[in-house]
């Protein structure tokens, strides 16, 4: 049976692939047939502004870097086979920057994934899949058809290159109690990376995430607080920014008490939670995390207090 299980997921590994070869930027291209591949250097023969542009970067013509299992390089693996463009005089058939432009962004990052194949399978549950937003709009220092952002070898801080568009987080981390992004202390990449999503290894990756950094949070805990390890730790923090301590989502005791509710809370039954009085406490202003201090979990106290 464990081997039929195998078998079936390998044919699905497969079927998924072949589905995203269909999509292959040189299929939705559709070249005339009568259209040939001539070389970089023949591009560069009318067009040397761009063959400088490209000097000494990744994608130099002079490396005449292949789609892989292919002899498309260089110019023609994005604009697609040059010989009617050349026969034309300009005129022939050639994939120009318009035509990228009317392109979806889905095509878009097709154009790039032939070749970076490596991001192929994980931009799909990333961050910008479906946003419209493809490869060239952040890294348009790599294409020479540009792209309306400052590209990212600008900027000293790594973060600012990502607030460029993401311009909610600017004021969140201006917030009293935040992550110290803007001061490059931390960079948006060390949380987030904008090709896939949250690692998928194990039951929540975006407290996988947190807890990378947040280690002393991860337990195992002998008494496990049910709210932490059902939920994600943005149910109660705010990872960007927050005008509370502790980056939480809301005042401490009414974030607490969202789900620490009885029907009968309140000054008449003397502020009772779980069969116990916290008139002295909450009516002084105090604050649960002040005696619950170990409220991700405790080894000691099933009530997470410190003793």
């Amino acid at each position: 049976m464990r081997h039929l299980t195998l078998s079936v997921m390998g044919l699905f590994l497969l079927s998924a692939v072949s589905v995203l070869a269909g999509t292959m930027y040189t299929e939705s291209v559709t070249p005339p047939a009568d259209a040939t591949y001539v070389g970089s250097e023949t591009c560069i023969d009318c067009h040397d502004d761009v063959g400088e542009f490209y000097t000494h970067s990744p994608h130099s013509p002079e490396r005449a870097l292949a789609i892989p299992g292919t002899d498309v390089a260089g110019c023609e693996a994005c604009h697609g086979p040059g010989s009617l463009h050349v026969e034309g005089e300009g005129d022939g058939f050639i994939v120009t920057v318009d035509q990228f432009a009317e392109m979806s962004g889905v095509e878009r990052v097709a154009m790039c994934t032939q070749c970076h194949t490596g991001h192929e399978l994980e931009w799909s549950g990333g961050p910008h899949a479906g946003s419209e937003i493809s490869c060239a709009d952040c890294h348009a220092d790599q294409v020479h058809f540009g792209g309306p952002v400052v590209p990212a070898k600008e900027y000293r801080n790594k973060a600012e290159f990502c607030l460029q568009c993401h311009a909610d987080q600017v004021t969140e981390f201006r917030l009293p109690f935040r992550h110290r992004v803007l001061e490059g202390q931390l960079a948006c990449q060390d949380c987030h990376d904008p090709h896939a999503g949250f690692p998928q290894t194990g039951w929540n990756g975006l407290n996988e995430m947190c807890l990378n950094c947040h280690t002393e949070m991860s337990g195992p805990f002998v008494f496990e607080h049910d709210g932490v390890s059902g939920e994600d730790c943005t149910m109660c923090h705010r990872p960007h920014g927050s005008n509370h301590d502790k980056l939480l989502s809301q005042e401490g005791n009414g974030l607490c008490l969202q789900c620490h509710f009885e029907p009968a809370f309140g000054s008449d039954d003397n502020w009772t939670v779980g069969s116990v009085s916290h008139g002295g406490l909450l009516g002084s202003e105090a604050r649960c995390y002040d005696c619950h201090t170990d409220i991700h979990g405790s080894n000691v106290a099933p009530t997470f207090r410190d003793q």
